[in-house]
């Protein structure tokens, strides 16, 4: 007959349960840092902010050249400057008004200075605007002296849109005196106005 250690035996088991408990501890735990299928997903408040945007009207003239020269000689003309001007009005205008780019000096009496007295007036400065003929710059407008400018176009219903004006510019010395010689400067503004 075989003799039985029961002391051996109940140790076993014990180290057994033991185990089956310590390993059943470690599952539960690992199960527990696992995220369940009961767990709800959980989304906050919606925060909304309303952007607020406008685009203002503009007007922008640009020119392709910062210098026009001219060689004169008192008494004759028209003597063309060079080179050619080609200006850009770039506009972007709500409601449709009524676009006018003008071409003006400071003053009408003189255009042009030697900076010791003797000058040329606006007069006698003339705008050839797109081949369609030359005029003096001796009409009043919203901008520079009196009897100093010249209209260069005008675009009634002015949308969005780029437009390119040519302007060779002139100066008639037919009409004026003995000028004396010397190095002549004057500014021509350009500048657009929408009403």
């Amino acid at each position: 007959m075989m003799k039985c250690n029961w002391k051996s035996l109940t140790k076993e088991m014990q180290m057994s349960r033991k185990m089956k408990v310590i390993l059943s501890l470690a599952l539960l735990g690992i199960l527990t840092m696992l995220p369940g299928s009961s767990q709800a997903q959980v989304n906050s408040n919606v925060a909304s902010v309303t952007l607020n945007a406008l685009v203002a009207d503009y007007i922008a003239v640009s020119v392709n050249a910062l210098n026009v020269n001219f060689n004169l000689v008192p008494g004759t003309g028209p003597t063309a400057g060079i080179p050619s001007l080609t200006v850009t009005t770039d506009y972007s205008l709500a409601g449709g008004p009524t676009l006018a780019l003008w071409g003006s000096f400071a003053s009408s009496a003189s255009a042009l200075t030697d900076g010791g007295g003797n000058d040329i007036p606006s007069g006698n400065v003339l705008g050839d605007v797109n081949g369609g003929g030359a005029a003096a710059f001796a009409g009043s407008g919203p901008f520079g002296g009196a009897g100093a400018g010249l209209q260069i176009f005008t675009l009634p219903g002015a949308g969005s849109s780029t437009r390119n004006d040519t302007l060779d510019l002139s100066i008639d010395l037919t009409t004026q005196g003995a000028l004396p010689p010397g190095a002549y400067t004057g500014t021509l503004n350009l500048q657009a106005q929408a009403l």
